[in-house]
């Protein structure tokens, strides 16, 4: 092979390695919403401020203050603060979540753990838990240390 040959080769590979690294940086996409928590009389909330990066126990609190029942189902997903900007967190694998309505009452409260194993093990840093209900966005803010 001449030199101008392997040259071009070299560069081929270059710009293909290149680009095969841009596409697995961090493409973390923005988080959609920009209104949390709009629900009047209604949140949720974890049973602790700060988790180990794996292994955690999480156990989500929701809390219907109103004088209305309240339905919504246990998909929930995961954002994470980075420059005072949410963005939406991957799962290692995809998650599927059973079509099932859990309706809460005037005045009361459900817990739930919810199943980290597909995001752990976490980073250090701030997160918070994303849950639809009555076609509100509430969340649930933690740390990671």
């Amino acid at each position: 092979m001449n030199k101008k040959r392997k040259s071009m080769c070299c560069i081929i590979l270059a710009s293909g390695l290149l680009f095969l690294w841009g596409c697995s940086s961090n493409d973390a996409e923005p988080s959609p919403y920009e209104e949390v928590n709009t629900l009047e009389n209604v949140k949720i909330g974890l049973e602790k401020d700060e988790y180990d990066p794996e292994g955690d126990t999480f156990i989500l609190n929701t809390v219907n203050e109103s004088e209305d029942d309240i339905s919504y189902g246990i998909a929930f997903t995961l954002e994470k603060e980075e420059d005072n900007t949410w963005f939406m967190v991957e799962p290692d694998e995809e998650m599927a979540f059973i079509l099932i309505a859990h309706i809460l009452g005037p005045g009361e409260e459900a817990q739930e753990e919810l199943n980290m194993e597909y995001y752990e093990p976490l980073d250090t840093g701030k997160y918070r838990v994303v849950r639809e209900i009555e076609s509100e966005v509430l969340t649930a803010e933690f740390d990671v240390n």
